[in-house]
């Protein structure tokens, strides 16, 4: 089983959505994105929910785009979860089924074998009042799942959890998944969300996919300006080119130089280099002089605690004569690294085979 879709548009105001996409069987597509960037309607496009203006949705070849959407079995978690209130926890889950025409008795078999699969065997007759928020959530997937869907669609279906809640839904997600080979898009703005749930993540932004690639990569090799501002693995700076040739691009940053190899996606009129965090470390005597590194000197500006991580801001030179700090750096030294006080001097070591050139937000990807 496969989804494929092509040029799928819809133009509703001043907002236009282009969507091009495909999920292989078993995998996981995250579309993430900023608020209002038109990840919701993708999902109503390709459901059948909301009509398209043009464009075609194929599940395993088949075009589907004129096909109603309670003809096109594919299962929807919406972000509000859309339980039905005057039916318990297993006609819930038993509602598709029974819409299709299964037997009772297949029916009870189905519900039975998905509170199994979420963990919550016994709760048939419960009310959905009178269960938690993660019970819930997990209802929820579970009638997605048990009409035997052939395309899963799940609209930031843990976005109303706490943190603490969120992180056990994700694990008690991919325990479900796992039951089920139906391709599946997740929409969500969380990025840890991304990480943890995505065979591969896709960006959205401005009515457009701008960046799609496995989930390590777009967080640690993002292409984009879009996708480096976006998941915030690390600094982008502005740089001039200094001379290309065979070997690759030369450019100056301001704080160095570093050349890119041939093939590398930039911009020629605003060229962006990106350093990951993990690329910047202090410049420890254990450490200096190995490999392929730039030593550079910068200035500690602030720390940020995070629980899970301790980042600090650096900026490459002092303040200018405005008072301002034209770039940043940002380092992750380890969780129990004391600050300096602000302004003290840093150095620090950049790894070059690290470094990456991005396409500005004013170009495509591959222009």
């Amino acid at each position: 089983m496969s989804l494929e879709v092509r040029n799928l548009t819809k133009t509703y105001g001043d907002f236009s959505l282009r969507i091009d996409l495909s999920v292989e069987e078993g995998e996981t597509l995250v579309l993430v994105g900023p608020s209002g960037c038109g990840k919701t309607s993708a999902l109503n496009l390709i459901a059948g929910i909301m009509e398209a203006d043009g464009g075609t949705v194929l599940i395993n070849g088949e075009d589907i785009s004129d096909l109603p959407a309670w003809k096109r079995n594919i299962s929807v978690v919406f972000q509000d979860l859309a339980l039905f209130p005057h039916l318990n926890v297993g006609n819930n889950i038993a509602y598709g089924l029974f819409i299709k025409g299964v037997p009772k008795a297949e029916r009870r078999r189905i519900v039975e074998e998905n509170l199994r699969m979420i963990r919550l065997p016994g709760y048939e007759k419960r009310r959905i009042q009178t269960l938690s928020g993660g019970e819930r959530q997990r209802v929820a997937i579970a009638r997605a799942m048990a009409a035997s869907p052939r395309i899963l669609l799940l609209d930031e279906p843990f976005s109303s959890l706490d943190a603490p809640l969120r992180r056990e839904i994700r694990e008690e997600f991919l325990h479900i998944r796992s039951h089920s080979r139906a391709p599946c898009i997740f929409v969500t703005h969380d990025r840890e969300e991304a990480a943890v749930l995505g065979s591969r993540v896709a960006l959205l932004s401005e009515g457009g996919i701008v960046e799609i690639n496995r989930t390590r990569d777009i967080f640690l090799k993002p292409e984009t300006e879009q996708g480096a501002r976006f998941f915030g693995m690390g600094t982008i700076l502005d740089c001039s080119i200094v001379n290309t040739g065979p070997a690759g691009t030369t450019v100056h940053s301001g704080i160095g130089t570093f050349t890119v190899p041939p093939g590398s996606a930039f911009s020629p009129e605003r060229p962006l280099l990106f350093i990951p965090k993990d690329a910047l470390s202090l410049d420890y005597p254990a450490t200096a002089g190995k490999g392929d590194r730039l030593s550079i000197d910068a200035y500690f500006r602030s720390a940020s605690f995070e629980g899970e991580r301790l980042t600090w801001r650096l900026s490459p030179t002092r303040l200018n004569e405005e008072g301002k700090i034209p770039q940043h750096l940002t380092l992750e030294p380890g969780l129990r690294k004391e600050e300096p006080p602000a302004g003290s001097p840093v150095r620090c070591l950049i790894d070059r085979s690290l470094v990456r050139f991005i396409v500005s937000s004013t170009e495509k990807p591959g222009k």
